[in-house]
């Protein structure tokens, strides 16, 4: 009986996905930065001594503008001293020579709702990384592990691995020749801070990025657990084709085998794109929802059963920071190295923190990345933009999808609703589980922009910053400005900047 079902269900998997072919059908509708540290501060909590992984420093490229050079910042008090937002440890090397100082940021009082464990630093002020004590809390009533029993195999194995690699450290000495030509700058838009006449907006620059996605370092990562775990094939989700492009190539270098798995009218939208995924070797998969939506949401139920179906030699590579324990701590853990550039970047360039981050939000990696660092400072405000016609944190409401417990748009019986938003990557009717309880904690504040407003956000910065950028972080643009005249003169906040998205808006002037 149970064989029966197994066998129904693989069969189902294997006729709601699709191949693609080169005509796609119609649709139905780093800077790696070395700050000083000026004063020591006494360590609220002790952290073993562990080894760090030396990665090799390059010539900051933070660029300020001659505004910034002639005028003096000025750092409001909360952050007076760098001990007060970047978290570093006593470490040592594998022959026992120092190499850090032993301080720790002072971790201040958390709002009372909010309920996390401390956060440790992985890129430490002598530009190494360190191998992090590893959590799988921090999801308060939301997470869980919502999975067919046959799967539960392989997350064990995957907890296990994941446990073990980011705790030796040639897993690290590894990540970093990957990922260390791939920081990205953060610069001050000056023209952008002048439009808005308040607080200086900078600029964390992921469209710089190989194929200007955001999530690189997350993939990175994963790819590298993969082959430990002896995968030899890789299957993910992808809205925006920044990040099936990225894996694909990522996939060609490490030898394996790369399945991506799109809606049928987000890989239509992006033709070329998908054309670049097989010429880098990848296959590519395209799915619709029983209600016709051939989007994010549709994507990852697919990628899910394609992992479920080959669990013995697939490993599910999650695009975002959703799905079962343990995908969403994977996804955090790379991630978390993105805010931790731009505390790092942020003191190199006026000795403080930013006083307030902004991004925009779909499933949240954007969110957990540039976010997490920053949680433990009540002071520092996060703010995170999602599109209105995908609004789970705001219109959402509490359930089970795709494998965890989180926020998502659903009718009085439990039914998802559709979703859209002009960006790939926002149309999605759920949120990570850690997100959504950031949400429900007070922690971080959230907004929505419309499509106009995304549109108008792009143009913004085309025109004053001369970046074209995704239309994702466009959402975020307003919020940005009129956080900035909020905040006022000699204030600091970061805005998340993607890549462009190769799609096709057609009647859209931009």
């Amino acid at each position: 009986m149970l064989r029966s079902i197994w066998d129904l269900f693989c069969f189902s998997h294997q006729q709601t996905i699709v191949e693609t072919n080169s005509t796609l059908p119609t649709s139905s509708k780093a800077i790696r930065v070395r700050p000083v540290l000026d004063t020591a501060v006494t360590a609220r909590l002790s952290i073993p001594q562990v080894t760090v992984i030396q990665i090799t420093a390059r010539p900051s490229s933070i660029t300020a503008s001659p505004g910034l050079a002639s005028t003096p910042s000025t750092c409001p008090s909360t952050c007076s001293s760098l001990a007060e937002s970047i978290v570093t440890a006593t470490s040592v090397t594998s022959d026992g020579s120092s190499l850090t100082s032993d301080t720790l940021a002072k971790l201040e009082p958390i709002p009372p709702l909010y309920d996390c464990t401390p956060y440790f630093q992985i890129l430490q002020l002598d530009d190494t990384l360190r191998p992090p004590p590893i959590s799988f809390s921090g999801y308060g009533s939301f997470g869980g592990r919502f999975v067919p029993e046959s799967i539960m195999g392989f997350l064990y194995e995957l907890t296990s691995v994941f446990e073990s690699a980011t705790s030796d450290p040639a897993f690290w000495a590894e990540y970093a020749a990957f990922q260390r030509a791939r920081n990205t700058p953060l610069h001050r838009a000056s023209k952008l801070t002048h439009l808005a006449g308040g607080a200086n907006i900078w600029l964390k620059r992921e469209d710089l990025n190989v194929y200007g996605s955001h999530k690189t370092r997350n993939i990175i990562g994963q790819l590298l657990l993969a082959r430990r775990m002896g995968r030899a094939e890789i299957v993910t989700d992808c809205a925006s084709a920044k990040h099936g492009n990225f894996t694909a190539a990522m996939c060609a270098r490490l030898n394996l085998r790369c399945v991506v798995v799109m809606g049928a009218d987000d890989a239509q939208a992006q033709e070329e794109d998908v054309l670049e995924m097989k010429m880098l070797g990848a296959r590519v998969l395209t799915a619709r929802t029983p209600s016709g939506m051939g989007t994010l949401r549709a994507a990852i139920t697919e990628a899910l059963r394609y992992s479920v179906c080959n669990h013995e030699t697939a490993y599910y590579l999650m695009g975002g920071p959703v799905g079962p324990n343990p995908l969403p701590t994977l996804t955090r853990t790379f991630q978390t190295l993105l805010g931790e550039e731009v505390a790092a970047q942020m003191h190199a360039a006026v000795g403080c923190q930013p006083d307030a981050l902004v991004t925009a939000v779909g499933s949240g990696a954007g969110a957990v990345g540039l976010f997490r660092p920053f949680l433990h400072e009540p002071s520092i405000r996060l703010v995170g933009v999602e599109s209105a016609g995908a609004a789970a944190l705001t219109e959402g409401s509490v359930g089970v999808l795709q494998g965890a417990r989180t926020l998502m748009l659903q009718n009085h019986d439990g039914q998802i609703l559709d979703s859209y938003s002009i960006s790939p990557d926002m149309n999605l009717s759920t949120v990570g589980p850690e997100v959504a309880h950031w949400k429900e904690s007070g922690r971080v504040e959230i907004s929505t922009a419309t499509d106009a407003d995304a549109l108008d956000g792009f143009k913004t910065l085309q025109r004053h910053e001369g970046i074209v950028s995704g239309l994702d972080s466009s959402h975020a643009v307003r919020r940005a400005i009129d956080l900035a005249r909020e905040l006022g003169p000699g204030k600091n906040i970061v805005l998340l900047v993607t890549g462009c998205d190769a799609i096709g808006m057609r009647g859209l002037d931009v």
